[in-house]
């Protein structure tokens, strides 16, 4: 018998875009430019239906003016599908909502959270950035963010549910990334157990690596970056690099029974 899929998106993250194409930081072998152009062609030559592709943040790498957001709104535009996305931690909120998802001043927000359905799969995604007075890379949803995907998760709905942020809701028992852990996680944990029954996954990026967490019958399930990798074990004080350092980024197929994220890394040669 052939299984039919519901939804089928790619999962990417932390395309770090800088405005000089040569930018190169020690912790990466190529640029953040040259990786993600691989990854555009690598996403827009996948041999299946794809019906959106889901970026959940850090989309431009420490943004000084609304030039750089307009920079990466014309690489990112070169994906064939549409394209939802979410702000991380390097993001700043209002030039990402002003000049990269041209949205008017009237309609700018502290907390840039929506949500959407596509194929009878709905598709929720808050927003972890932290308040602009805040310092480090944690992330943080509002009161009113908690409040907001409670009452869907509450809710009598019998869809298929997809929730995507930025920042990893589920410590990851490594003490050097956990500080930039979305802090009130559990919080959000304690929501989404409403809705556990028809929850398909949470999506996250902000870590650099692929990592599947269990928990209470949950799965979180985080995206390389399409720029460079880390490797975070249990109980490491310090981070590592992966020794390969291509850009990667998930094939998520959901059917009617299951979910299927495949980890895809992307050919270059540095």
């Amino acid at each position: 018998m052939t299984t039919q899929p519901l939804l089928t998106f790619v999962h990417i993250s932390d395309t770090h875009f800088h405005p000089d194409p040569g930018y190169i930081e020690p912790v990466a072998p190529h640029s953040a430019r040259a990786s993600t152009v691989a990854l555009i062609e690598a996403v827009n030559t996948l041999p299946m239906p794809i019906d959106f592709v889901l970026h959940t943040g850090d989309v431009v790498h420490h943004p000084q003016s609304g030039s750089d957001y307009t920079g990466a709104l014309a690489l990112l535009s070169q994906i064939r599908h549409p394209v939802h996305y979410l702000p991380g931690n390097h993001d700043n909120l209002a030039l990402f909502q002003s000049h990269f998802l041209g949205e008017p001043d009237y309609r700018i927000s502290a907390h840039y959270d929506t949500q959407f359905a596509v194929n009878g799969v709905q598709v929720v995604l808050l927003d972890s950035h932290a308040p602009a007075d805040e310092s480090g890379a944690f992330g943080y949803l509002a009161d009113e963010q908690l409040a907001w995907i409670d009452a869907i998760c509450a809710a009598s709905d019998a869809r298929p549910l997809v929730v995507g942020v930025h920042h990893h809701p589920i410590p990851l028992g490594a003490p050097w990334i956990d500080t930039m852990v979305l802090t009130n996680g559990m919080r959000l944990h304690e929501s989404l157990l409403k809705a556990r029954q028809r929850l398909r996954g949470v999506f996250y990026g902000h870590i650099h690596e692929s990592v599947v967490t269990m928990r209470d019958g949950i799965a979180y399930f985080s995206a390389q970056s399409a720029w460079f990798q880390t490797r975070t074990w249990v109980g490491a004080e310090a981070p590592a690099r992966d020794t390969l350092q291509n850009p990667g980024f998930n094939l998520v197929t959901l059917t009617e029974n299951d979910t299927f994220v495949r980890f895809v890394r992307v050919p270059m040669t540095f």
